[in-house]
């Protein structure tokens, strides 16, 4: 909660000088040195054209009456970010054109994300929010607005924490840093792979290399992969997170494809956790897993749906529930002890190994589940499958594929392809 007060309302947007000292913050949190990806204002990456810096100097408005209504010192989301510099008196008609409320809610601000994200609309105009109940009671006259942004060349920051392992293989955790003044919305994710990372630390002889990547949503993770090729070609899987303070419905969200790597991490996940359920990456809110995805990397979402507060000031840090960053951590760590543990086996004798004399034999009448589960897996790993695919395939539990897929391994029986 500390970490979030220091930084959650300041400009996380595109490109912004605050943006730095919050991966500087992750990085002393996790204990793990900061790598950072810069990008200049300008420059082209597969398309996308990296915006300038804005930041805010100052925002507000004024009645007709000269009585200051409302600022960005109020919330971040009074201003659109890559709205463009403006100062004037506005009448009450012009001043509707570039108003944001809220449809249902009477006493938030909104979050306009169009002009930021909409190429074609970034500093060609400006909007500002204000909850309905005040916009209700705005009378006929001039109301005096002033716009001061910084719009000037700066660099989108991507950070990147690197955990090694024993294997160039990499995991990639995704993490979103921008939405100013939201906490639900992209920083959630943010706490929860944190902790994920905590975890990782304390895996011995890791086989992945995990990279906890911290971008602005969607242009950070085209113009970060197309910039460096190499992390879709050595990345085998992709996991991203976000909502996971408080919602109504856990979704493990996994690439299209059902016979892929993804969707059974998200089936197996699914069985593990009571209240979560497995779907595709477009059943959610969608974000740089489908970047991933697109650019070929097997990819998942953790995530809750049905948060009412979306993209209002009602997105705060109050509302945060421990239990449910937990949860996320939970989830993720699952997925990576799965990876962690996959493999394929190739056994060291044609003939069946006498499973009695390594304690390796269960009764088909007095054990009987325990005889089914080993009949699945013996056959399922003498047929080239591997243990994820073994646990999707079958009624069988993964941890039970592993354990017992370990056993075989520790008598000598089989090794690992």
């Amino acid at each position: 909660m500390d970490f979030t007060l220091r930084h959650y309302l300041k400009n996380r947007t595109i490109v912004s000088r605050d943006i730095k000292p919050i991966l500087d913050d992750i990085a002393a949190i996790c204990g793990e040195e900061l790598k950072l990806h810069s990008f200049r204002s300008g420059s082209e990456h597969g398309t996308w054209i990296v915006p300038p810096r804005w930041d805010v100097v100052e925002a507000w408005i004024k009645g007709p009456d000269g009585t200051l209504m409302a600022s960005y010192d109020d919330h971040p989301l009074f201003l659109a970010p890559y709205s463009m510099p403006f100062e004037g008196r506005v009448s009450l008609n012009e001043l509707r054109r570039h108003l944001r409320v809220h449809e249902t809610f009477s006493d938030v601000y909104i979050y306009e994300h169009r002009l930021a994200y909409d190429f074609t609309k970034r500093l060609k105009d400006w909007a500002i929010s204000l909850p309905r109940n005040v916009v209700d009671g705005l009378e006929e006259g001039d109301y005096e607005v002033k716009i001061d942004v910084e719009v000037e060349p700066g660099d989108m920051l991507v950070g990147e924490i690197v955990l090694p392992g024993s294997s160039d293989r990499s995991i990639a955790l995704l993490a979103d840093y921008c939405h100013p003044g939201l906490v639900n919305d992209s920083w959630s994710g943010i706490l929860a792979l944190m902790d994920v990372v905590s975890r990782l630390k304390d895996i011995p002889d890791g086989r992945y290399t995990y990279r906890f990547l911290i971008f602005p949503e969607t242009i950070g993770s085209c113009v970060l992969l197309d910039s460096k090729p190499e992390y879709i070609d050595t990345v085998d899987l992709a996991i991203f997170s976000e909502f996971v303070g408080w919602g109504r419905q856990w979704k493990a969200l996994a690439s299209t494809k059902p016979d892929g790597l993804a969707m059974k991490l998200s089936r197996l996940v699914a069985k593990r956790f009571d209240g979560l359920e497995s779907g595709d990456l477009w059943d959610g809110f969608g974000n740089d897993e489908r970047i991933f995805d697109f650019a070929g990397v097997p990819s998942m979402s953790v995530q809750m749906m049905e948060c009412d507060e979306y993209h209002t000031s009602r997105d705060e840090p109050g509302r945060l529930e421990q239990e449910n960053i937990d949860q996320a951590a939970d989830i993720i760590f699952s997925i990576c002890r799965m990876m962690e543990a996959n493999a394929t086996l190739a056994f060291k004798q044609r003939v069946p190994f006498q499973m009695s004399r390594f304690d390796l034999y269960a009764n088909s009448v007095h054990r009987k589940q325990a005889f089914e589960y080993n009949r699945s897996i013996l056959y399922g790993l003498k047929g080239g499958k591997s243990l994820i695919d073994i646990a999707d395939e079958t009624n069988v539990p993964f941890d039970y594929v592993r354990d017992y897929a370990q056993a075989i391994i520790d008598n000598k029986l089989a090794v690992k392809k």
